[in-house]
């Protein structure tokens, strides 16, 4: 990545139709999440695009490519979303994110259902709790990486994502759990120990008293059993695949770039 990244910065347009290929899916997942509606996301994934290309000589390296690409792609976000505050979100059932395919726990259901389930469950979460799951459980960054990108400490990233998955984990509850399952005031909060059990923040021997708990309790190893299901349908969406008309937007992106350099007479090696 840091060979494709200086012959980038040199002006080698193959090198950076490459590395913008190679952010484009994760920047159009997030914004396809985060603004709601498809066509603005095409708009959000091509002014961050050509934002990176623009931008990337500030790159310095201190951070990863993918923690500061999407600070970038953020930042086109809240551009696009301030400009559609009045407008109603459009659902995204149709949407390629929306063919995720979710086992559950008790029954297999059908595909569509599940799809629209976790559409609907991202979407009631809260802008901040939404923000953190697509980094951390969709396009798996690191706390540290999600902290850069959302400009805070990785303590608080940590603390909005087991809250986030709980919420994920409630607003998935009907499809991951028929039966409605609730937790024992006397029991200890399995959900969030599993979480930070991901985060590799549980001590091994809490880990071990969670485990036994949830050999002798079917309440909570069920919540946490829909816990990982509902984190299960969050990879899921995280394909890296460059579908065509993504990347018809990352040459679109390439071209403008390259009108924009050769403007300023800067040396450009042209796309083969």
């Amino acid at each position: 990545m840091d060979a494709l990244i200086e012959r980038a910065k040199t002006g080698e347009a193959d090198a950076m139709e490459k590395l913008l290929g190679s952010i484009a899916p994760s920047i159009q997942r997030f914004g396809i999440r985060m603004c709601r509606n498809e066509e603005d996301a095409q708009d959000v994934l091509q002014d961050a695009l050509l934002s990176i290309a623009n931008h990337l000589n500030e790159f310095e390296g201190r951070s990863s490519f993918s923690s500061w690409a999407f600070t970038l792609a953020r930042s086109a976000c809240s551009r696009k979303r301030r400009g559609l505050k009045n407008q109603p979100h459009l659902p995204l059932e149709d949407s390629p994110e929306a063919a995720v395919v979710l086992p559950s726990p008790e029954q297999q259901v059908a595909d569509r259902e599940i799809a629209a389930a976790l559409n609907a469950a991202l979407d009631a979460l809260p802008e901040m709790y939404r923000e953190v799951i697509l980094l951390r459980d969709v396009e798996d960054m690191t706390a540290p990486e999600a902290a850069e990108v959302l400009g805070i400490t990785v303590e608080a990233v940590k603390s909005r994502l087991h809250r986030a998955r709980r919420s994920l984990r409630d607003s998935l509850r009907p499809a991951l759990e028929p039966q409605a399952v609730v937790l024992n005031p006397g029991c200890p909060d399995v959900l969030t120990l599993w979480s930070s059990k991901l985060e590799g923040d549980l001590s091994p021997m809490d880990c071990v008293a969670m485990e036994k708990h949830m050999e002798t309790c079917a309440v909570c190893a069920s919540a946490c059993e829909a816990l990982k299901a509902a984190l299960f349908a969050c990879r899921r969406v995280g394909t890296r695949e460059l579908r065509p008309e993504v990347q018809a937007q990352v040459k679109t992106a390439v071209q403008r770039w390259i009108t924009r350099e050769a403007g300023g007479c800067a040396p450009l090696k042209p796309l083969r």
